[in-house]
């Protein structure tokens, strides 16, 4: 479950985040320059945030998907029980 807040839900979130964040200090700097025009939260970029937060969750999980794990010409051995425990499934390099 924490992997996938941390792989998927943090990058689609983290360009709205950054966002408001940006609407924030616009808006506080607008009304301390004495500006009519404030920055609207309404009339953001929703679309485009979505997008650039699906790509960012689609490149963490390609570069997790390619970058770790075992090499591809490693053997695997699966979970075993012996005497009454079960000892983990691991991969051994190929020599």
């Amino acid at each position: 479950m924490l992997r996938q807040i941390i792989q998927i839900a943090i990058p689609v979130i983290l360009p709205f985040l950054v966002y408001g964040l940006w609407l924030k200090w616009a808006r506080a700097k607008a009304i301390r320059e004495g500006h009519d025009v404030i920055p609207p939260w309404d009339k953001g970029p929703w679309l485009l945030l979505l997008g650039i937060g699906v790509a960012l969750a689609a490149a963490i999980l390609i570069v997790t998907a390619l970058g770790t794990g075992a090499s591809p010409d490693s053997i695997y051995h699966p979970p075993v029980l012996k005497d009454g425990v079960v000892q983990p499934g691991f991969f051994e390099p190929k020599e």
